[in-house]
């Protein structure tokens, strides 16, 4: 048996999947890639704080942890 092992950005994407109810990742980036804004998660450890901002934002702030680690899904696939 094999284990697979996630990046750091792999495992924030599935969280935004989980916390936002979706199935699949694919469900997640077609309605990021069609909209103003996008689902966006912070990236700092322990912390996994969501909003939705640009698609291309890749240093939001985060309102929970006061970092300026928020990032959205789309750059976290690197699709931007």
């Amino acid at each position: 048996m094999s284990t697979i092992v996630l990046s750091n950005k792999g495992a924030k994407l599935m969280k935004l999947c989980e916390m936002r109810s979706f199935k699949t990742l694919d469900q997640l980036l077609r309605l990021a890639a069609t909209d103003s804004v996008c689902p966006a998660i912070c990236m700092a450890e322990g912390c996994d704080h969501m909003t939705d901002l640009e698609p291309d934002q890749d240093c939001g702030y985060c309102e929970a942890c006061g970092g300026n680690t928020v990032t959205s899904a789309l750059v976290l696939a690197c699709l931007i």
